[in-house]
């Protein structure tokens, strides 16, 4: 999902600069999964170990090189979601004054689902969450879907096979990846509740698609 709101540059070199950085996300994606694998091994322990806020912020760094002034740092200004065809605002994410305390419960509750929950679980999670609390100036969807397949992936302790990945899935069905955004949402501000079985439900079916594509042919050069 191409951008075109960056502080640096916009335009089609800024579109190079983001296909480039989706290259270098996907390289440090797999370089975090195969350290968290690794160290799980090379301990002796059962346990799979969880990205951290580092990981996060290094991710949202790799996507936003050259483009935002700070580059994996937290935002100290406040930020909206709006309709680029209408202007209108159609999410007010937390103020930037409370952040800090979002970033922390976040990690508490993740922590909690890695241990209680499973891969889609934590992924779900993730990826509503990080879109909701919206940590970065720019850039916070590729982050959150970058940082929850980190964890789908590491969770699993593997980085997954396939052609057609769940990164890529969800950049070409945009209207159920909101549409589950938004019942979490919903949930949330109703009951401060969680309603993630629509983002769970979504994920996992894109997950077996990845798996299906796994045995594909490949691509004739």
């Amino acid at each position: 999902m191409l951008d075109d709101n960056w502080e640096l540059i916009n335009g089609d070199a800024a579109h190079h600069i983001e296909q480039l950085n989706a290259t270098s996300t996907i390289n440090v994606l797999e370089a975090l999964v195969t350290l968290l694998v690794g160290l799980r091994k090379q301990s002796g322990q059962p346990e799979m170990l969880m990205p951290n806020d580092r990981a996060l912020c290094e991710l949202h760094r790799s996507g936003t090189l050259f483009l935002l002034h700070h580059p994996g740092e937290y935002r100290d200004i406040e930020v909206h979601v709006g309709d680029k065809a209408t202007g209108e605002i159609i999410f007010q994410p937390p103020p930037c004054d409370a952040l800090g305390g979002h970033i922390e419960e976040f990690f508490r509750e993740l922590t909690d689902i890695w241990n209680t929950g499973d891969a889609l679980d934590a992924a779900a999670f993730v990826l509503w969450r990080i879109n909701w609390i919206h940590p970065f100036r720019n850039g916070n969807g590729r982050t959150a879907r970058a940082f929850a397949y980190a964890c789908l992936c590491a969770k699993l302790g593997v980085m997954l096979p396939g052609r057609t990945t769940v990164i890529d899935q969800i950049m070409t069905s945009r209207s159920e990846y909101e549409a589950a955004i938004r019942a979490a949402d919903r949930a949330a501000a109703e009951s401060d509740g969680r309603n993630l079985a629509p983002m769970r439900e979504y994920l996992d079916r894109l997950l077996q698609i990845q798996m299906a594509s796994i045995d594909e042919a490949p691509l004739e050069g």
